[in-house]
C-alpha cells in the first residue's frame, strides 16, 4: 500500500454486527459474480472482473457466439475475460489519501459521503501504520495467494479486470484484497477467519481530521453522522 500521501483504507457498512465482525477478525470476500448480479446501488457491476458478462437470467441482450460457422444456442452465462485474467474473490476498502490542494479536497469529501449513501455511515479505518500488521494476520489465515493494490478506472472495456473497473466507478478509490481463483458463475464467498481479532489494528466511526501543521485550521472531519471539509 506504499505512498507518500496514502493516510489509509475506509470500508463503509449499513449493518453494525457486520462491521464488527470484520474487527473480530473475518475478512469476508465475494465473487466477482455476486456483484454481477447485484441490483444495489454502488454494488452493482454487470462486467465486474472482465471485459464483459451475458447472463440470461438478466435479461441481457442476446448475443452470438460461433464456433466457427456454427452459432451456439442455449447459452444461459458468457463471462469473457482478457490476458489470461481469472475470477478471484474480493475484499474491496476506500483509499483514503491526502489531497493536493482544495479542489481535491472537495471532491474526497462529495466521493466519501456518496460511499455513506450507497454503502452505509459506519466505518473501518486501517491507518497506514497498521496495513503490514493486517497483510501479515491475513497471510497466516488462509492457503488462497493474496494480491493488494488499487484498482485503476478505464474507459477500455478490453482493460477491465479485478484491477481495473469502468471509470463509472472511480469515486470508489477502491484498494482491493484479491485472494486465488474461483468459477466465473461462483457465488459462495470466501470467509477468512484470523486466529487473532483486528482490534488493535481497525478503527470505528472516528473522529477521523485532517488539519494544516502551519494554521491549525480544520481542513477535513469523518465521523459516524458526517463528512465534510474547510477547503481554505
Amino acid at each position: 500500500m506504499s505512498s507518500p500521501r496514502r493516510i489509509g483504507l475506509l470500508k463503509f457498512f449499513r449493518d453494525l454486527d457486520k462491521l464488527q465482525k470484520l474487527r473480530d477478525g473475518l475478512f469476508y470476500c465475494n465473487t466477482p459474480e455476486f456483484y454481477r448480479i447485484s441490483d444495489q446501488e454502488g454494488v452493482s457491476d454487470f462486467h465486474e472482473s472482465c471485459s464483459h458478462a451475458y447472463r440470461k437470467k438478466r435479461d441481457d441482450p442476446l448475443i452470438t457466439i460461433k464456433w466457427g460457422d456454427t452459432e451456439l444456442d442455449g447459452l444461459t452465462s458468457v463471462t469473457i475475460h482478457t490476458n489470461g485474467n481469472k475470477d478471484k474473490w474480493l475484499h474491496c476498502w476506500f483509499a483514503l489519501d491526502l489531497p493536493d490542494n482544495p479542489d481535491d479536497l472537495v471532491t474526497l469529501v462529495n466521493d466519501i459521503n456518496r460511499m455513506r449513501k450507497e454503502f452505509g455511515e459506519n466505518f473501518a479505518f486501517i491507518p497506514n501504520k497498521s496495513f503490514s500488521s493486517l497483510i501479515s494476520k491475513l497471510e497466516s489465515s488462509t492457503t488462497h495467494k493474496l494480491d493488494h493494490g488499487l484498482v485503476k478506472y478505464s474507459t477500455d472495456k478490453m482493460s477491465w479486470s479485478y484491477g481495473c473497473k469502468s471509470l463509472n466507478y472511480s469515486y470508489q478509490r477502491e484498494y482491493r484484497f484479491v485472494f486465488g481463483e474461483c468459477s466465473h458463475t461462483e457465488t459462495t464467498p470466501l470467509k477468512i477467519q484470523s486466529a487473532d481479532d483486528f482490534n488493535a489494528l481497525i478503527w470505528v466511526n472516528g473522529p477521523l481530521q485532517i488539519t494544516d501543521d502551519k494554521t491549525g485550521n480544520l481542513l477535513f472531519h469523518l465521523d459516524q453522522n458526517q463528512c465534510y471539509c474547510n477547503p481554505t
